[in-house]
């Protein structure tokens, strides 16, 4: 399942920046990508929406990287 979720979350990720997908990873810095919180916020709510779940904002504001997010995440889902 956390496969699958980082996956899904590079790809969001990605369309949010306007990026291709390839220039992020698990290892990408979340505070280097200039991600905004409402893009951060659509990310989360499709998340929630997909899989049914609650996703704490705060529970993520922890999290480094992608990956770190990604683990996040899946515990949630």
């Amino acid at each position: 399942m956390e496969q699958e979720v980082l996956d899904k979350l590079i790809e969001k990720t990605a369309a949010a920046l306007g990026v291709d997908k390839s220039e992020l990873s698990p290892e990408t810095q979340i505070k280097s990508m200039g991600l905004k919180s409402l893009e951060l916020a659509a990310i989360i709510s499709s998340f929630e929406e997909e899989y049914d779940c609650y996703i704490k904002y705060t529970d993520l504001m922890h999290a480094e990287t992608i990956g770190e997010a990604a683990a996040v995440i899946s515990k949630m889902v």
